[in-house]
């Protein structure tokens, strides 16, 4: 079975969605339920959102293999569908990835700032220090609307007793 140009992406991004579908699905079967008694349970809306999930997942994963196969935006039908840019990719990934090992660590300041360098990065932003000079600005408002406004608790990580 020969298939078109791009499905094979497709069906890994398809694949994802049912496999995020299946951890929902399990880590709502896993909760423990509270004592009260409730109308409607918690494990409800996650039941239906991971059931529909692998349901459309599903139905996507068979269109892709019988031919149906998404069109990128901005091309005519039988345009050749260009490699994807690994590279940006990657760096964009990675600083997510930098953004889940730092917030506890380092604080919500030094991750956002992170991040937002290494996306701007990986977009093609030259100007690294005026992107480090609106991360920080921009983070640290962040921070302290939540904190001190909002009494929502962000880690201060290496800031704290500082913030």
């Amino acid at each position: 079975m020969t298939l078109k140009q791009g499905a094979k992406s497709e069906l890994t991004f398809v694949g994802s969605l049912f496999v995020l579908g299946l951890i929902v699905f399990w880590d709502t079967w896993r909760t423990e339920l509270p004592e009260i008694n409730l109308t409607i349970s918690p494990t409800l809306f996650p039941y239906i959102v991971s059931i529909l999930l692998m349901v459309l997942s599903t139905i996507l994963f068979i269109q892709v293999l019988r031919g149906d196969s998404a069109l990128p935006e901005g091309l005519e039908p039988g345009a050749k569908i260009e490699k994807s840019d690994l590279r940006t990719f990657c760096t964009v990934l990675a600083s997510l990835f930098a953004y889940l090992l730092l917030i506890e660590r380092a604080g919500f300041v030094i991750a956002n700032t992170v991040t937002f360098i290494g996306i701007s990065y990986s977009f093609g932003n030259k100007k690294m220090l005026k992107a480090a000079g609106i991360a920080v600005l921009l983070s640290t408002i962040v921070y302290f609307s939540f904190t001190k406004f909002l009494k929502v608790a962000l880690p201060s990580g290496i800031f704290k007793g500082l913030m």
